[in-house]
C-alpha cells in the first residue's frame, strides 16, 4: 500500500475508519487495517472527504480588483469587466489565474469548473489561456472550461461562432447569460441558440439565470430541458430572482427544475451583492436553499469572483463560502449541515460529471482531510484541510499545531 490514512471520520458513519490507498486508487476502508502504508496519515479523528470541486468560478477576471475601481452593483460591475476586457491577453489572463491556483490546492479543491468569456472584445484570448493552464496543472488540477458569452449570444452578433471555436479548441462545456439580452424574447432566443450548441456538440450546458430580481429565464430555460437530450446534463446558476417570487411561483419553478433534473449552483458570497439596490428588507443575493434542497433538486455552490468588481475579497475556501450558505439560507440543523459538505463535494462533482469519485473502493484517491470532526465543526472553524492528497499523493499540508498564545 502506497497511503495509509488512520483514525478517520467519514460523514454520515459513526466511529474511526482506515483509508488504504494504492496507485492512486482507494483499495480498502475498514476499520482496522494492520498492514503498513509506504507513507502514514493520522487523521486524528478529523473528518476525511473527497477532494472539494469549485463549480462555479470565472478564472479569467480574478485578481482584476487590484486595477479597476470598485462597483456597488452587479450592473455596474458588468460594466468595469467589459472595458477591463479590452486590455485582456492570453499572458495577461494566465498570469491573474496562476497566481489563484495555489489558493485553490491549498483550500483542498481540485476540480475546478470556470466560466470563461467569450466575446467580440475579449475574443478566445481567456479560453487560450485556461486551456493552457488546464494542460499545465494536469497533474494536480482537474480544469474544465465554460465558454461563457458574458455580453450575449443576440446582441453580440459573434458570440455564438466564437462558442463554437472554443468548443472546437478545447473548451468543455456550452455557457450562456440571458440576461445580457435586451428583451425576454432575445434572452429566450439566447437560451434556444446556446441549447441547440449543445446539443449538436453533445457538450454540457451551464447557463447564468436570473442574476437581477426583474429577471425570468429559469423556467423557460427548465422546460426546454425537460424534453432535451441534454437532460441531467444541463445547470443553472444564480437564480436569484426566484427569491422575489411568490411561493406558489416559486413551488412550481422548483417542481419544473426537478423534473428537467437540472442542477443549481448558488454563489452565496459575490453575489451578496445583487440586493444592494432594494429597499429595506435588503435581498441577501441567494436563491431559495431550503426550498431547492426540500424539493430534491441537486445543489450546490461556488465562490463565483475573486478580488474582482464583483468580490473584493475571496479565496477558494469551499467551507467558508458553506458558513457563508448556513447562514444565508437558514440552515441550522445537523442534517443539513452535512448536506452543505456534500455541496463542494458529491453535489458538484455530479454538475462536473467526474468520473471515479467518492470515498469508496475503487475511486480516485484525491482526499481532503479536515480538522473538525464533525460537519458542524468543520463549518464553525472553516480552516483548511490538514492535509490534501490528489491522486494518493500528499499535495499540500497545513499545519494549525504551531500556533503559540502568550
Amino acid at each position: 500500500m502506497d497511503l495509509v490514512v488512520r483514525e478517520a471520520r467519514l460523514l454520515g458513519h459513526d466511529g474511526l475508519f482506515q483509508i488504504a490507498v494504492n496507485n492512486g486508487t482507494i483499495s480498502r476502508i475498514s476499520r482496522v487495517i494492520d498492514e503498513k502504508g509506504g507513507k502514514e496519515i493520522n487523521a486524528k479523528s478529523g473528518l476525511v472527504l473527497p477532494t472539494f470541486v469549485e463549480p462555479h468560478i470565472h478564472l479569467d477576471k480574478v485578481l482584476l480588483a487590484e486595477r479597476v475601481q470598485e462597483a456597488s452593483t452587479i450592473r455596474e460591475a458588468r460594466e468595469l469587466v467589459k472595458e477591463a476586457k479590452k486590455s485582456f491577453t492570453v499572458a495577461d489572463v494566465t498570469e491573474r489565474a496562476e497566481r489563484v491556483i495555489p489558493w485553490a490546492l491549498q483550500s483542498g479543491v481540485t476540480a475546478i469548473r470556470t466560466h470563461v468569456d467569450v466575446d467580440g472584445t475579449a475574443k478566445l484570448a481567456s479560453i487560450e489561456a485556461l486551456l493552457g493552464l488546464k494542460k499545465k496543472y494536469e497533474n494536480l488540477l482537474q480544469l474544465q472550461v465554460v465558454a461563457f458569452p458574458q455580453e450575449g449570444l443576440v446582441r453580440e452578433s459573434s458570440a455564438l461562432e466564437l462558442v463554437r471555436k472554443a468548443l472546437e479548441i478545447g473548451a468543455d462545456v456550452v455557457g450562456g447569460l440571458p440576461d445580457a439580452e435586451a428583451t425576454p424574447e432575445e434572452s429566450r432566443k439566447h437560451i434556444d441558440l446556446a441549447i441547440e450548441l449543445a446539443e449538436e456538440k453533445k457538450y454540457p450546458i451551464d447557463v447564468h439565470c436570473d442574476v437581477l430580481p426583474d429577471a425570468r429565464t429559469i423556467e423557460y430555460y427548465a422546460a426546454r430541458m425537460v424534453k432535451s437530450s441534454l437532460r441531467g446534463r444541463a445547470t443553472a446558476d444564480h437564480i436569484i430572482a426566484l427569491s422575489y417570487y411568490g411561493d406558489e411561483e416559486a413551488r412550481r419553478t422548483i417542481s419544473l427544475i426537478k423534473d428537467s433534473s437540472m442542477n443549481v449552483v448558488a454563489n452565496p458570497c459575490t453575489m451578496m451583492t445583487s440586493g444592494g439596490s432594494d429597499p429595506p428588507p435588503k435581498g441577501r443575493g441567494v436563491t431559495r436553499i431550503k426550498e431547492l434542497l426540500n424539493g430534491g433538486v441537486n445543489l450546490a455552490f461556488g465562490i463565483d469572483n475573486i478580488v474582482d468588481p464583483y468580490n473584493p475579497f475571496g479565496d477558494f475556501d469551499p467551507l467558508s463560502s458553506g458558513w457563508l450558505l448556513a447562514y444565508q439560507g437558514q440552515l441550522s440543523s445537523i442534517a443539513e449541515f452535512e448536506l452543505i459538505l456534500r455541496m463542494p463535494t458529491f453535489n458538484s462533482a455530479k454538475i462536473l460529471e467526474l468520473e471515479d469519485y467518492g470515498l469508496e473502493t475503487g475511486m480516485r484517491a484525491d482526499l481532503n482531510i479536515l480538522n473538525a470532526s464533525s460537519a458542524r465543526e468543520a463549518l464553525r472553524t472553516h480552516t483548511k484541510p490538514r492535509y490534501v492528497v490528489k491522486n494518493g499523493r500528499l499535495i499540500a499540508e497545513n499545519n494549525i499545531e504551531a500556533v503559540r498564545y502568550f
